[in-house]
């Protein structure tokens, strides 16, 4: 007996050096950023940037506009209900939330907002140190609801989102003299991302221990980009081109330097998050490729069911957004065969099809049981 009395010491010291295996599925999704994750989060705001109207959320379900950017559901609705946590992921601002829906996750998100605080100033949105403090206001809610433990653990386990970016280079660095007369691209690109990591890190210091970042779509694809900025390119790079494989000759095409500024952006985004690895070895965060799904889309659309690429659903597909997509546009008739609902933001075909890629791929690295 006398020999094996440290067995007991010997098997917790073990224990606690044991990395633990990966869970198995999330115990929330807690979503932050722009119009990718906003459940309707601007609808009481005073922006232009809302989406609480027709024809916005023509095919969610009871064809409810709940000022989500698209015509149905979003990413962070469609990986709620993968995960088998819920069927919706609602929006923050939801005045009928109650502390059980926030212990399973909420949007924080707010469309048109951005990595850097003029992108959301100017338009009115919330920024992310807003978004950050409706976080710390919904864990004090859960907390008086169901005790410091148990928040805690919810908030350990939870899957935390991030999607920024586009509207700081569409709204802000293309759009703005100023901001570009301050930044040369690389230098601009960096403070994003340090703003970025310093988000994270608030995050991480709050009890966020898995989290995704989205990258940047495919910025000169963007029907609004093809049609406010330069002139459609020539060029017939694979990699960039707006794919011809539907047979329209007269489409718009990608514009290959705003599609270059973006993955230089991911690419510096990549290296960023193993950075944060290292610095906070406690943390998983993923990258999520954003651009790489997209352009398959829009290079192969037969593939995925799609007809039209560079055109928006909505109106004449170029410009309308917001309040220029409402109930006086024409929409198209067959919403699954676009890419994009409206000048900037996917269809939800799309999301569907970009939603199981990240299931397929980045989220594995987190859940690779349940995904």
């Amino acid at each position: 007996m006398e020999k094996n009395s440290h067995l007991p010491l010997l098997f917790l010291l073990l224990s606690a050096t044991i990395i633990p295996s990966a869970a198995t599925r999330p115990t929330a999704i807690y979503a932050f950023g722009d119009s990718i994750l906003d459940s309707g989060n601007n609808n009481k705001l005073l922006t232009v940037c809302r989406a609480n109207h027709k024809p916005y959320g023509i095919d969610f379900p009871g064809q409810s506009h709940t000022g989500r950017f698209s015509n149905g559901k979003l990413p962070g609705d469609m990986l709620v209900s993968a995960f088998r946590i819920k069927e919706i992921l609602p929006a923050y601002a939801d005045s009928t939330l109650d502390a059980d829906d926030l212990d399973t996750g909420v949007s924080f998100a707010s469309a048109c907002s951005g990595l850097h605080d003029l992108t959301a100033a100017e338009v009115g949105v919330l920024n992310l140190d807003k978004q950050f403090q409706n976080f710390e206001q919904a864990f004090v809610k859960m907390e008086e609801r169901f005790g410091l433990p148990k928040a805690t653990a919810t908030v350990q386990g939870a899957l935390f989102m991030i999607s920024a970016g586009s509207s700081d280079m569409i709204d802000n660095y293309y759009l703005l003299p100023t901001t570009r007369a301050k930044y040369p691209l690389p230098a601009y690109h960096d403070m994003l991302l340090k703003n970025l990591v310093t988000f994270v890190k608030k995050l991480y210091n709050a009890g966020a221990k898995n989290i995704a970042i989205i990258g940047l779509p495919p910025l000169g694809c963007l029907p609004m980009d093809t049609t406010v900025f330069s002139p459609p390119s020539s060029s017939s790079a694979s990699s960039q081109k707006s794919g011809n494989l539907t047979g329209d000759l007269f489409r718009r095409e990608c514009k290959m330097k705003h599609n270059k500024d973006a993955m230089e952006y991911n690419a510096k985004l990549e290296v960023r998050v193993k950075r944060m690895m290292v610095e906070m070895p406690t943390l998983k965060v993923i990258y999520m490729d954003l651009f790489t799904p997209m352009m398959d889309m829009i290079d192969r659309p037969n593939k995925f069911g799609f007809k039209t690429t560079l055109k928006g659903c909505c109106g004449s597909g170029s410009v309308e957004l917001g309040p220029l997509c409402n109930v006086a546009s024409i929409a198209c008739h067959v919403h699954s065969e676009y890419v994009f609902w409206d000048s900037i933001n996917p269809s939800e075909a799309a999301y569907k099809a970009l939603t199981n890629n990240f299931k397929a791929r980045s989220l594995r690295r987190l859940y690779p049981s349940s995904v």
